[in-house]
């Protein structure tokens, strides 16, 4: 079945079906993520503004925008996009489609949540509160049950698997990875760039490998990979020509500017949740993970809702994850679970890991060949910045 979505029209939705959703239940699904938070209204150049205040058991929708603390200009169609949730605020920040005047952009992004549980009755979860287990730090091998496996990824959005590859075949894809990353190029537009602390330029990520490699190509046929995809649901097709394809992601050490230690996010974090969830990511360690290179954090529990980008302190308070991995180990995880990949605490090499993404047929055919949602990341300088540095930059 074709994805599609309907245009949203800026007034009838603020005036009429916003406020039956509110009605419906949606305000009180909102409202208790907003105590103390001030209000957020959009507005489009031709003056149409509507203004988001919250009470204690629901959202009020004012018209105008004299009332809103934080107020956000961007275009109709942007505004449509947002709602559909084709654009996150963080999509729109990257491709220069909103303008905050009142307020900054960070209380949009703390509404966001919130507005999410208004537009699409998405819950807003607290994960310490979901009961997720102490088993955090499971390890599997495909010895173990599909059943077993997939209660597991279903539960937490996460997985780690043991020993998938043999030494052999992480050797032969080390090779083409380094040939891959010996020939990509700061202007590319098919790797990413990070500075380090001595003025290095150093490529962190390469993507579309099938292009150069048919070894890494090929991986989304791999029977292992299949059945280990096939955990998140029947059907799933691997990404080759799209959505970055197979990449590789490489860290390192003391990286100063540029997008290559990566902040808590989910892989729908730019916009695309209804095109790109479920998705199945599975992460090829070719070397050794763990805090010293840089290794996978995981918030156990964060894919079944939305839930708030985690803060300094937060991850005392939450089931959060690091994962210690061998070459050969795979890492899986749902698109919509909250990770990150901190900067390596030690001073040597960092680690390597090829993704195989695998989506719906239907989210390849709505995406297309070359295009992806993290493309929007190279559209102002050529260059893949931190939210950080593009808001210092704007």
């Amino acid at each position: 079945m074709a994805i599609t979505f309907e245009t949203i029209d800026f007034d009838q939705f603020h005036l009429i079906d916003l406020p039956k959703r509110i009605e419906a239940g949606s305000g009180a699904l909102a409202a208790p993520d907003l105590a103390g938070v001030g209000t957020i209204g959009f507005k489009t150049p031709d003056g149409a503004a509507y203004t988001y205040v919250p009470s204690p058991d629901t959202i009020e929708i004012w018209p105008g925008d004299a009332a809103a603390d934080t107020l956000v200009h961007m275009s109709r169609e942007a505004f449509s996009d947002f709602a559909n949730e084709l654009r996150t605020c963080f999509g729109l920040l990257y491709s220069g489609m909103l303008e905050v005047s009142r307020g900054d952009f960070g209380w949009l992004e703390r509404w966001e949540p919130a507005l999410r549980a208004l537009y699409h009755d998405r819950p807003i979860i607290d994960p310490a509160a979901l009961g997720v287990g102490d088993d955090l730090g499971r390890a599997f091998t495909l010895d173990d049950s599909d059943d077993d496996l997939r209660a597991f990824l279903e539960e937490k959005g996460f997985l780690h698997v043991r020993g998938v590859l043999h030494a052999d075949e992480v050797a032969a894809i080390q090779a083409d990875v380094e040939r891959a990353r010996a020939a990509a190029r700061p202007d590319d537009g098919a790797s990413w760039w990070a500075t380090r602390s001595d003025g290095t330029e150093v490529c962190c990520r390469v993507i579309y490998l099938a292009r150069s490699s048919e070894l890494i190509g090929g991986l989304g046929d791999d029977l292992r990979l299949r059945r280990i995809a096939d955990l998140g649901g029947a059907g799933l097709t691997p990404e080759i020509d799209c959505l970055d394809g197979h990449s590789v992601v490489i860290k390192h050490p003391e990286i100063t500017a540029g997008l290559s230690d990566l902040p808590w996010h989910r892989d729908c974090g730019l916009g695309g949740h209804p095109v790109l969830c479920p998705t199945v990511a599975i992460g090829i360690q070719l070397d050794p993970a763990s805090a010293a290179t840089g290794q996978l954090h995981f918030l156990a529990g964060s894919h079944r809702g939305s839930s708030h980008p985690l803060k300094p302190g937060d991850e005392a308070q939450q089931p959060v994850v690091a994962i210690d991995t061998e070459p050969g180990d795979v890492t899986v995880h749902f698109g919509h679970v909250l990770h990150a990949a901190p900067a390596p605490s030690g001073d040597g090499p960092g680690r390597r890991a090829v993704y195989v993404t695998f989506s719906r047929p239907e989210t390849l055919e709505f995406v297309g060949p070359g295009n992806g949602y993290n493309d929007v990341l190279f559209e102002q300088d050529g260059k893949v910045h931190s939210v950080d540095e593009f808001t210092a930059r704007a």
